[in-house]
Parts: structure tokens; C-alpha cells; sequence
């Protein structure tokens, strides 16, 4: 790829990403919860940068951050001691995200973030955030790709328009003829 390209490409991520991160601030104010984490970050730089990757498809951004973080908050229930407790969530967030075909490395850092926030909250308090985020996360990077890449994301470059008269098909035919 050309620098040229490869300009514009990082320029319109970054810019992505500023309004993407403002847009979650302000969220937050309006919705008196935080949205925004490290791991929603990484993310969104999967999405904006790599939307056609595996892992970046939406079932995997969203079930993978809301599998490790139900599985952290169900940690800090059941396991007293905080050690044995972020090891345990954070083995098992990846164990069950590869066994439901939702992995999604930035999820795996949502049971770290939770035990290191030492915050004891109801599990709503943990989920409804997760859930939000990661919505709008792919719903920011669907519209993003749409709008300036022409790209569906997590599909590929949108599909050329076939013909649809016989016409056309039928001139194709004669031209590929010898």
C-alpha cells in the first residue's frame, strides 16, 4: 500500500476513534455509567483497523466481552480471594470463549480490569455497561466502514452489482467466445 494510502487510512481510524471516545464520554454523562474501558479501546482498533479479521466479527465482540465480564462478576461472588479469583475468571473467560466460538482478545481483559477495579457492585452494574459498549462498538464501526472505507463491515468490500438483463449477460457470453 502506498504512504498516500496508508495516510489516509490512519488519519480517518484516528479521527474515528477521537469521535468514537467522545461520543462515549458524553454517554457516560447521559447515562450516569461508564461505557468506555481499555478493553472496549482495543476493540474498537480491531474493528476500525482489521473489521474483516475473525475476531472481529460482532458475535465475538460482544459475547466475548459479555461471557469474561459475567464471568468475572460471578468471580467476585463465589471466590473470596482476589488472586485465586482473577486467575480462575481470567483461565476460564478464555477457555469458554474459545469452547463458544466467541473469542475476542480485548474481552480477555475484562475479568483483569473488574478484580483490579476492587469495586463490588451489583452484576448489572457490569453487564449493562459491557453490553452498551460493545453495541456500540460494532454499531459505530459498521457505520464508520459504510460511510468511508465502502466497506460492509465484517464482510469484505461490498459485492459488484451483477447484470441483470439477459442482454448484458448475453454480450458477456460473445465477448468471452474466441
Amino acid at each position: 500500500m502506498h504512504f498516500k494510502h496508508r495516510l489516509r487510512d490512519a488519519t480517518l481510524a484516528g479521527l474515528a476513534a477521537f469521535v468514537a471516545v467522545i461520543l462515549l464520554s458524553y454517554l457516560k454523562s447521559w447515562a450516569h455509567f461508564m461505557v468506555l474501558s481499555a478493553p472496549l479501546g482495543a476493540t474498537l482498533v480491531l474493528l476500525l483497523l482489521l473489521p474483516s479479521a475473525p475476531l472481529s466479527r460482532p458475535k465475538h465482540v460482544i459475547l466475548g466481552h459479555l461471557l469474561t465480564t459475567g464471568i468475572a462478576v460471578l468471580g467476585l461472588e463465589l471466590i473470596p480471594d482476589p488472586m485465586l479469583g482473577l486467575a480462575t475468571c481470567f483461565g476460564l473467560g478464555i477457555t469458554l470463549m474459545v469452547l463458544t466460538d466467541t473469542l475476542h482478545p480485548p474481552a480477555g481483559a475484562n475479568p483483569i480490569l473488574i478484580y483490579l477495579s476492587g469495586a463490588h457492585l451489583p452484576p448489572l452494574d457490569f453487564m449493562v455497561p459491557t453490553l452498551t459498549g460493545s453495541l456500540f462498538m460494532v454499531a459505530f464501526a459498521s457505520l464508520y466502514h459504510y460511510v468511508f472505507t465502502h466497506r460492509r463491515y465484517p464482510f469484505g468490500p461490498k459485492a459488484a452489482i451483477q447484470p441483470t438483463s439477459k442482454a448484458t449477460t448475453t454480450e458477456r457470453r460473445v465477448n468471452k467466445s474466441p
